[in-house]
């Protein structure tokens, strides 16, 4: 006995030493076990939980709406129809492709298109790549990535061309509208004030931006100043929200802006508003008109 005990004592530092590492690794395996078994129950449970994926040539990225399997490959099938048409120079049949309203408001002649669009970007054969950008009841937009045909041409661009087309419904037939342009939508709503009749006529859209067609007929008998141009910011559309978005006021030469007694004049004024059709606009403010004799300009409120 005393012969364990004095081994014991000078062991001692050992004998607990080699306690504790096997304790540590007794402690360390069960760590090891649990994290391995809940990280298999994780994955077991990931597996239960049911995922959507979505086709981004049906599905709207920013409206986030998937469009029906038949009006899905009508569009698909035009585009990549127009891109046929272009990257074997059909020029015509292309053309025969853009909706009436694009044709009208971008390309009026087969030559407008081919010098204006065609030659711009389809200076080779090209690859493309496109995803439904946004959808509406009467129009569904594209994102468009054109770049050079590797196959075709040998040739690497390194920046792609960004396009936007929209796929509009035409009295059944389905046209194209390229360049940026989605649509045109008439308003037809006018207010009178003070002599002044302000109509609002039609609006044209854009990605980036919106014109507005605007009528304005001055029945007194002086001439009035429109917009004096002494605010940036003195015509806007306002949306739901109450957010503003101003008009391009640099674009019209200030002479534009004076209309004589018993005349009427019409401008095409472009407003910094990016398409936006799930967002409503509700006024057009004009502000800054100039009367003569009137110590404060004159303020019309269009509601649309």
């Amino acid at each position: 006995m005393n012969k364990i005990v004095r081994w014991y004592n000078q062991n001692k530092r050992i004998i607990w030493g080699v306690i504790l590492i096997f304790a540590i690794a007794i402690a360390l395996i069960q760590v090891l076990n649990n994290y391995y078994k809940n990280n298999a129950n994780d994955e077991s449970s990931s597996t239960n939980i049911s995922t959507t994926t979505y086709d981004t040539k049906n599905y709207s990225i920013i409206t986030e709406e998937e469009i029906d399997e038949t009006t899905a490959n009508q569009s698909n099938n035009l585009i990549e129809q127009f891109f046929s048409y272009c990257n074997n120079q059909e020029t015509e049949n292309a053309y025969n492709l853009l909706s009436s309203e694009c044709k009208e408001e971008l390309y009026p002649t087969l030559y407008d298109f081919v010098n204006k669009y065609y030659n711009t970007i389809f200076t080779e054969k090209k690859s493309y790549d496109y995803n439904l950008w946004i959808t509406t009841n009467s129009a569904n937009t594209y994102r468009v990535e054109i770049m050079n045909d590797l196959l075709a041409t040998g040739k690497r661009e390194d920046m792609p061309i960004e396009e936007y087309y929209t796929i509009v419904n035409e009295n059944g037939n389905y046209g194209l509208s390229i360049n940026g342009f989605v649509g045109k939508e008439d308003i037809n709503i006018s207010k009178e004030q003070n002599g002044i009749n302000v109509e609002i006529v039609s609006k044209k859209m854009y990605i980036e931006y919106e014109t507005y067609e605007i009528k304005v007929e001055n029945n007194n008998n002086y001439n009035i100043i429109f917009n004096t141009k002494e605010n940036t910011d003195s015509i806007y559309l306002e949306d739901e929200n109450e957010v503003k978005y101003v008009a391009f006021l640099n674009e019209i030469p200030d002479s534009d802006f004076e209309i004589l007694a018993d005349l009427t004049k019409t401008f095409n004024i472009r407003f910094n508003r990016s398409y936006k059709p799930t967002i409503s606009i509700e006024k057009v403010i004009f502000r800054d008109i100039d009367v003569p004799n009137k110590e404060e300009d004159d303020v019309i409120e269009v509601e649309i």
